[in-house]
């Protein structure tokens, strides 16, 4: 037992042992080196640098100020007008009026002939003047037009586009046909051109006058 006692005691040494015996070293290098670092960042990047500025100075204009200002005086208060008021001497009854000579107004004129009827419209397309253009009341549909085109062509599957005139009289009946633009094929002509005829339209006016006119009608057939 005694030599047990003896025997030095041994002491062991660890990582966070040593760690904590080398702070008070490791901490002061640190904190130079963070110092030193922070004092090149401050004169090379925050110190201010004079180069390149220059100071000026504006120079200012003096207004000479007037010494005095003189205020006009306020405008005198406008007097009110005078009351009227009757007079108390009498109005001679002799007082007439003054003679007066008329004299003869000075011929006019002759007013203008009265404008001439307008020309007849006949059986061709023209030009017919008009404010408010006819709009188709019934037989316009697709299917109407297809009534007056030859069987034989519907069933070969035609297809054509033409301008039919049509001229439309003061109660809204078509009276005449002529063909404006034909589509190549004849007898698609002569059923658009039946169709027309069977149409009614609203009235057509020159102002505020009902008017027969002409009208160009483009029409296209498809039965494909």
């Amino acid at each position: 037992m005694a030599d047990n006692e003896n025997k030095a005691v041994e002491t062991y040494s660890t990582a966070n042992t040593d760690l904590h015996n080398a702070y008070g070293k490791y901490f002061w290098l640190f904190t130079g080196v963070a110092l030193v670092v922070h004092l090149l960042l401050v004169f090379f990047f925050v110190m201010p640098r004079g180069e390149g500025f220059e100071a000026r100075a504006e120079e200012m204009e003096v207004i000479e100020i007037p010494p005095e200002i003189k205020i006009p005086p306020p405008p005198e208060e406008i007097a009110r007008p005078a009351t009227p008021v009757i007079a108390e001497e009498p109005v001679e009854e002799d007082i007439t009026i003054a003679e007066t000579t008329i004299e003869e107004n000075e011929p006019v004129e002759a007013p203008p002939p009265p404008p001439a009827a307008e020309p007849e419209v006949g059986n061709t397309f023209t030009f017919t003047p008009y404010t408010v253009k006819p709009k188709c009341k019934a037989g316009c549909e697709q299917e109407a037009i297809l009534r007056h085109i030859p069987p034989l062509l519907k069933k070969s599957g035609v297809n054509c586009s033409m301008t039919v005139g049509i001229r439309i009289d003061t109660n809204g009946n078509v009276t005449a046909t002529d063909v404006l633009k034909p589509s190549g094929n004849s007898a698609c002509d002569q059923g658009i051109q039946q169709w027309a005829r069977t149409t009614t339209w609203t009235t057509a006016y020159n102002r505020d006058q009902p008017v027969v006119v002409w009208i160009a009608q483009p029409v296209s057939v498809s039965t494909q």
